[in-house]
C-alpha cells in the first residue's frame, strides 16, 4: 500500500482519482466495488477449531512417551494372560491430562471475549447525494463518510473537509496525544504520525467533525498491512516446552538404557529370552513418571487460575511458567505505565504558579471553551477531558455553567492559529474566552490578569511566564494558554487579549509502578519503555517511576535506522527508552534481545504493537484499552492494562517453576528408587515389587503430593534473586546431585527394610515392608521436596495445608490397603504394628539425614 499518492494530492484530485464525488457514489456502484475488493474487514489469522486445540494437547515428548508405555504394557499383559489394568490407566492419565489443557484453553478464550470491547458497528456516509447509515463491513473505497466525535474510524479516508477534526491515533501509533487533522495536501513525504490530512482505521474521532473520502478498505489498510505482518512471526517454544523436551529426552535414553543391561543380564543369567524381553520393557514402563503429564497440566492450571484472580488470564498454559523466565520487559507507556488519562499537573494564574484557581474569568474560560459532551462517559478531546475533570473535582458544576453563559459563536481551532475561542455574554457584556498555545496566546495579548486585576502586559511578566513555561516543559508537561476580553463592539478578533494563566497536563503514571519497577531490577529483570511519544515526555515519565536516571539511556526510533540488525544487538544493551518508534522499530527491539539469548516479554494495546508482541517469547496484550488484534497474538492479558500486574505475575511465574521443579525431584526420585530396586532385585533372583504395585505408587501415592505441592508458597525472597537462564540444562549439577543421592540413600534404605524383613521373618512379609516402606519414604520426602535447598524441619513443616490433606488421605488409603481385603489384589502380606515400627523408624532416620544434607548439597553443587 502507498497512500503517498493520497496525502500528497489535494482532496479534488484524490476524488477524481477514485472515481467518485462529495456527492459519494451511487448505490449500484457501492454494491459493485463491494463486490471487486470484498468487505471492510481485519483478518486477524484463523482461529483453531475446537478439535485442533485438543488434539494438539497429544503434541508432547511425554505424552508419546506414554502412550508407547501403554501399549508395551498392554502387549506384556496380553502375553502373560493378565488383564489390561495398566495400559487403561495409562491411556486414562493421558486423555484427563488432554482435557484439562483443552478446557483452560477454552476458558481463556472466553475470558479474552468477555473483554472484547464493542466497536461502532455502523458508520454515516454519503451515498446516492443522502447521508445514510451503513455497516462499517460495507465501506468501500470513494464513499465519503460522516466522522463526528466518538466515532470509529472504519477505513483509510482523506480528509476532504474538517471543523476542528482532532483523532486519536494512539491505538495505531502509541501516541496519547490526539493529533489535528485538515484537508490541505502535504509536499513532503512523513512519519504516519505526521500525516495530517488523513483519517487511519482503528482511530477514533475524539473532537470536532469532518468529512473524508475512503482510499483504502480492510487489508489493504495500515492496520491491515500491520496484521498481514503478524502471520509471518513464527511463536518461539517457551522455556517450559524446551525443558521438558530435555527431560522427555533423558527418560527416553534411560528407558533404553534399562531394557538393554536387563536383557543382556537376563541372557547372561540364562534366563528365557522372551521372558527376559518382556521383563526389560516391564521395567522400563515402571521407569516412567507417569502422572508427570497430569501433575504438571495441574500446577500450570492452578497458577492459571491465580494469575486470573491478579488480573492476567493466560492464553496458552505454558506462558504461566514463560513469565517466571523474563529477563527483558519491553512495555508500552500509555495506558501501561501510565494511566492513559490525562490529568492537570499545575496551575499559572498570571505569572505565577498557584494551588487553586481564584480568578472567575480563568475558570469560565476553562470551562466554556470546552467541548466536552459527558453521558455516561467523558467524549472529547483528552486535553478537554482533563480540564472538564480538573474543574468537577473543583466543584464546579460545568452544566450549570454553560446554561447560565450560553454559547453564542465560536472561532474553532485552526492549526494555523493555534487557538480556538468561544464568545458568551457574561454578567451582560459579550465576552470572548480564548486558549491555545503559549506563544500563541501570548502573541495575541497586551494585558493580563494578576490578583483579578487586569494590568499592562510587561517584558518583565512575559519574562516570568516563559521561565515557567520553561520549568514545566522539563517535566514534560503539555501546556495549555487561557486568555479573554470583553468586547465593546462587533470585533470578534482574537486581539488585544488579557492573559489569564496556563495550566500544565501529563498522562501521569499509575499507581505502585515505581515500586514495581524497582521491583524488576531487584529480580535481574530489565524494563524497557517503547513509546510512540515524544523524546522528552518519555524520558520525564521513565525518570518519575526509575527505569533511567540519565537521559543518555533514551533514544529516538528514527536512530535506529542507522543502524543494522546486527550492530542493534549490542546498541539495544545501553538503551532502556525508545521515543518515537514505529511498529518495525518495536519488532527490531525485541528481536534484537532475543538475539542476545534473553527471554523478552513485550507488552502493548495497538495495532503497531502486535508484530512485536507475536514475536516476543510472551507477548501480553491490554484486556480494556487492547485492540483486538493485539489480543489475538498475545499469550496473557492483562485485565487492568496494568504494569504492576505484569511484575505480580512474573512473581507468580517463578513461583510456579520452582514447584515444578520440586514436582519432577519428587516424581524422578522415585521412579529411579523403583528402577534401582526392581534391578537389584532381579540380580538376586527375587521379586521385590509387582507391576501393580509400582503402578499404585506412580499414580497414587506419588501423584497425589504432586499436585499438592503444586499449591507451595513462594519463596520470600523469590524476587530478590536473579532471573534463571532459560538456556541453561535444566538437569544442573545441583539437580543431578539431589536426584542421584536422594536416589541412592533411597535404595540403599529400601533394601536394607528387605534383607531386614527376609532375615527376622520370611521373604513375603519382606517384600509387603518393601512396598509399605517405600510408600512411607515417598510421603516424606514429598515434605522433603517443599524446598529442594532448604531444610523444612521448623515451623514451616506444615503450613501446606493442600499438602497436609493428601498426606493425611494417603495415610488413610493405605491403612484400607494393608487391612481390608484390598491387599490381597496387590498380594500385600497382613503386617503386626511392629512391622510398622521396624519399617517407619529407617524412614524417619532417612528423611531426617535428607534434610540435614541439603545445605552441603547446595553449597558444592552449581544450580
Amino acid at each position: 500500500m502507498n497512500n503517498k499518492i493520497y496525502y500528497l494530492k489535494c482532496e479534488n484530485e484524490v476524488m477524481k482519482l477514485l472515481d467518485t464525488s462529495s456527492k459519494g457514489l451511487t448505490s449500484e456502484e457501492a454494491h459493485k466495488r463491494l463486490i471487486e475488493n470484498g468487505k471492510n474487514v481485519i483478518d486477524t489469522g484463523k482461529k483453531k477449531s475446537s478439535i485442533i486445540k485438543f488434539l494438539s494437547q497429544f503434541n508432547d515428548m511425554m505424552i508419546i512417551i506414554l502412550f508407547i508405555a501403554a501399549i508395551i504394557s498392554g502387549i506384556i499383559a496380553i502375553f502373560h494372560n493378565e488383564p489390561l489394568t495398566d495400559s487403561i490407566v495409562i491411556l486414562a492419565i493421558v486423555i484427563i491430562n488432554a482435557v484439562m489443557g483443552f478446557v483452560q484453553e477454552l476458558k481463556a478464550d472466553k475470558s479474552i471475549e468477555s473483554l472484547q470491547k464493542l466497536s461502532t458497528p455502523t458508520v454515516k456516509v454519503r451515498r446516492d447525494n443522502k447521508i445514510k447509515r451503513i455497516n462499517i463491513e460495507n465501506v468501500v473505497v470513494g464513499d465519503i463518510i460522516i466522522l463526528e466525535a466518538g466515532d470509529y474510524v472504519p477505513a483509510d479516508a482523506r480528509v476532504i473537509i474538517s471543523s476542528s477534526l482532532s483523532v486519536d491515533e494512539s491505538s495505531l501509533t502509541g501516541e496519547s496525544i490526539t493529533v489535528d487533522k485538515n484537508n490541505k495536501k502535504l509536499n513532503d513525504d512523513v512519519n504516519i504520525s505526521e500525516i495530517s490530512n488523513m483519517v487511519f482505521t482503528g482511530t477514533a474521532i475524539a473532537y470536532g467533525h469532518g468529512e473524508a473520502v475512503v482510499v483504502e478498505t480492510g487489508m489493504s489498510t495500515i492496520l491491515g498491512n500491520i496484521a498481514k505482518s503478524i502471520t509471518d512471526e513464527k511463536k518461539l517454544e517457551t522455556p517450559l516446552q524446551l525443558k521438558i523436551k530435555e527431560i522427555s529426552k533423558i527418560i527416553s535414553v534411560i528407558v533404553g538404557i534399562v531394557i538393554v543391561i536387563m536383557f543382556n543380564v537376563g541372557v547372561i543369567k540364562g534366563n528365557d529370552l522372551v521372558e527376559t524381553l518382556m521383563l526389560s520393557i516391564s521395567l522400563a514402563v515402571a521407569a516412567i513418571p507417569e502422572g508427570l503429564p497430569a501433575v504438571i497440566t495441574i500446577t500450570l492450571s492452578l497458577g492459571m487460575n491465580i494469575l486470573a484472580n491478579k488480573k492476567a488470564i493466560i492464553r496458552k498454559m505454558n506462558s504461566v511458567e514463560t513469565l517466571g523466565s523474563t529477563q527483558i520487559i519491553c512495555s508500552d507507556k500509555t495506558g501501561t505505565i501510565t494511566q492513559n488519562k490525562m490529568t492537570v499537573k499545575s496551575i499559572c494564574c498570571g505569572n505565577k504558579i498557584v494551588n487553586e484557581i481564584k480568578s472567575k474569568h480563568f475558570i469560565n474560560a476553562m470551562g466554556l471553551c470546552n467541548d466536552v459532551i459527558k453521558d455516561d462517559d467523558y467524549i472529547g478531546d483528552p486535553t478537554e477531558i482533563a480540564i472538564y475533570k480538573y474543574l468537577e473535582n473543583n466543584n464546579i458544576n460545568l452544566v450549570e455553567l454553560k446554561n447560565k453563559y450560553e454559547r453564542i459563536n465560536e472561532l474553532p481551532f485552526d492549526s494555523n492559529r493555534k487557538m480556538m475561542s468561544t464568545i458568551h455574554y457574561v454578567d451582560g457584556k459579550k465576552t470572548i474566552y480564548t486558549k491555545g498555545s503559549l506563544d500563541s496566546v501570548l502573541y495575541n495579548c497586551k494585558s493580563i490578569e494578576i490578583n483579578n486585576k487586569k494590568v499592562l502586559l510587561t517584558d518583565e511578566h512575559i519574562k516570568e511566564i516563559k521561565n515557567i513555561e520553561y520549568i514545566e516543559a522539563e517535566k514534560a508537561l503539555r501546556l495549555i494558554a487561557f486568555a479573554y476580553k470583553t468586547i465593546d463592539n462587533d470585533n470578534d478578533d482574537e486581539d488585544e487579549l488579557t492573559f489569564l494563566g496556563i495550566i500544565g497536563m501529563i498522562d501521569p503514571p499509575r499507581q505502585l509502578v515505581k515500586e514495581s519497577i524497582e521491583e524488576c531490577y531487584r529480580a535481574g529483570v530489565t524494563p524497557i519503555m517503547i513509546t510512540g511519544d515524544s523524546l522528552n515526555t518519555a524520558i520525564s515519565i521513565a525518570k518519575e517511576v526509575g527505569i533511567i536516571s540519565d537521559k543518555n539511556e533514551a533514544i529516538e526510533g528514527k536512530a535506529l535506522d542507522k543502524y543494522s540488525d546486527e550492530e542493534l544487538v549490542e546498541l539495544v544493551k545501553h538503551y532502556r527508552v525508545y521515543a518515537r518508534v514505529s511498529p518495525e522499530h518495536k519488532l527490531r527491539i525485541v528481536k534484537a534481545w532475543q538475539s542476545n539469548s534473553k527471554i523478552v516479554a513485550m507488552t502493548g494495546d495497538g495495532v503497531n504493537d502486535a508484530p512485536a508482541i507475536k514475536a516476543a517469547n510472551i507477548g501480553i496484550g491490554m484486556g480494556i484499552t487492547g485492540t483486538d488484534v493485539s489480543k489475538n497474538v498475545s499469550d496473557v492479558i492483562l485485565a487492568d492494562d496494568c504494569f504492576n500486574t505484569i511484575v505480580s505475575a512474573i512473581k507468580e511465574g517463578r513461583r510456579i517453576y520452582d514447584n515444578i521443579r520440586n514436582v519432577i525431584l519428587y516424581l524422578l526420585t522415585g521412579n529411579i528408587v523403583e528402577v534401582l530396586l526392581v534391578f537389584i532385585a532381579m540380580l538376586n533372583g527375587v521379586e521385590l515389587l509387582l507391576p501393580i504395585q509400582l503402578l499404585y505408587i506412580n499414580l497414587i501415592t506419588d501423584s497425589i503430593p504432586a499436585i499438592a505441592l503444586a499449591f507451595e508458597k513462594g519463596d520470600k525472597n523469590i524476587m530478590n534473586r536473579d532471573v534463571r537462564d532459560a538456556n541453561k540444562p535444566f538437569f544442573t549439577p545441583f539437580m543431578i546431585s539431589r536426584l542421584l543421592i536422594s536416589s541412592v540413600i533411597k535404595t540403599i534404605s529400601i533394601f536394607g527394610i528387605y534383607l531386614y524383613g527376609k532375615n527376622i521373618y520370611n521373604i513375603e512379609i519382606a517384600t509387603s515392608m518393601v512396598f509399605l516402606g517405600l510408600i512411607i519414604t515417598e510421603m516424606l520426602f514429598a515434605l522433603s521436596c517443599k524446598n529442594i535447598k532448604k531444610n523444612i524441619i521448623n515451623k514451616h513443616i506444615f503450613d501446606n495445608s493442600k499438602l497436609n490433606i493428601s498426606l493425611f488421605l494417603l495415610i488413610i488409603m493405605q491403612i484400607a490397603l494393608f487391612v481390608t481385603p484390598i491387599r490381597n489384589i496387590f498380594r500385600i502380606n497382613s503386617l503386626s504394628l511392629t512391622n510398622l515400627i521396624e519399617v517407619l523408624i529407617p524412614c524417619l532416620i532417612l528423611f531426617i539425614l535428607n534434610e540435614v544434607s541439603k545445605k552441603t548439597i547446595t553449597k558444592s553443587f552449581k544450580d
